[in-house]
């Protein structure tokens, strides 16, 4: 697995920013750690993403991009289930330094001991939610 339709098929159609199914032809490949900063072509380093939030997101770092889009932020970590966990952590590490995550060690840790990004999904909804609370 590595080409486009792969990846496509592997993701079920659905960009992982804005969480539809797309055609096709709508859709794109992302790499989660660009090729400029070291990421490589393998499938646990690639994403499927609609043209448009690829578009929106443009070279703009994946973690300032989910700093500033939330539901693309939740829908990145239920959805980028075969991303690399090296990556995921790498991500949710920078969201913390943004001061994104309120509780960084909870959700790192977290992360360390995580299998899947839907449990990591879980964390950050659960985080959320305490958040909206201590408005």
């Amino acid at each position: 697995m590595g080409n486009r339709s792969d990846i496509f098929a592997r993701d079920g159609y659905r960009c992982v920013y804005c969480g539809l199914v797309h055609e096709p032809d709508d859709l794109s490949v992302d790499h989660v750690q660009p090729r400029m900063r070291g990421g490589d072509g393998s499938p646990g380093n690639l994403v499927t993403a609609c043209r448009g939030c690829n578009t929106r997101k443009g070279s703009t770092p994946l973690a300032a991009f989910l700093t500033a889009e939330p539901a693309a932020r939740r829908n990145f970590f239920a959805l980028a289930r075969y991303v690399w966990p090296r990556h995921l952590k790498a991500v949710a590490e920078e969201l913390a330094r943004r001061g994104v995550v309120t509780a960084p060690t909870e959700l790192v840790e977290g992360i360390r001991g995580l299998r899947s990004s839907e449990a990591i999904a879980n964390l950050l909804q659960q985080q959320d939610n305490s958040d909206s609370e201590g408005e």
